[in-house]
């Protein structure tokens, strides 16, 4: 015996549930108060002030005046050196370089160069680019022994895969321009 009308009912209170279980959901998701991003930044630009504006002093930054001039005149002769244009080719000798690297990739190349630059301040750092290849290489060493002192540097810093090749080098290289950093005089941990 099947009761006819009986599977409405269940269907329609299924619908009214759904409904409102939605509604409820809807209304429950909406936020009471949008919190803007300027107030949070302020409020923890505030808190960051308060925090480290004390402990910040103006004159750790403020080198000696003998210590700006010496800078000052390092940076003159450099600029007085660097100034001199010569159109005579460098004389170059066979003599030896570390290579570093042995790659396709330029932009490789340029990054171990650049990193090399701030290891090495006194060694010149070339990219050979030899189709299909670049090969960065580091120094004018007329003599191995001069070359091996640096291949073992180099070895201690983390580029275990350089090694020590022939090359014609520079006789006479100039001096490189000197990287001036100004920084505090005291260090960073020992401020009052």
């Amino acid at each position: 015996m099947i009761m006819r009308g009986f599977g409405i009912i269940p269907k329609i209170k299924l619908r009214y549930f759904l409904f409102l279980l939605g509604s409820v959901m809807v209304w429950g998701c909406s936020g009471s108060k949008e919190v803007s991003h300027t107030e949070v930044y302020d409020y923890t630009l505030r808190e960051f002030l308060a925090a480290y504006e004390p402990t910040f002093n103006p004159s750790d930054y403020d080198p000696a005046v003998t210590v700006l001039k010496q800078r000052e005149e390092d940076r003159h002769n450099a600029l007085v050196a660097s100034a001199v244009v010569s159109t005579a080719l460098p004389e170059t000798i066979p003599g030896f370089r570390v290579q570093v690297l042995f790659t396709q990739e330029i932009d490789e190349a340029n990054r171990t160069r650049d990193s090399l630059s701030g290891l090495l301040r006194d060694d010149w750092i070339y990219i050979v680019y030899d189709v299909p290849y670049y090969k960065v290489r580091v120094g004018n060493f007329a003599d191995r022994p001069s070359a091996n002192q640096i291949l073992k540097k180099l070895t201690g810093l983390g580029y275990t895969d350089a090694w020590i090749v022939p090359d014609n080098v520079i006789k006479n290289p100039p001096t490189r321009f000197p990287d001036i950093d100004i920084e505090p005089e005291r260090p960073f941990d020992q401020r009052r």
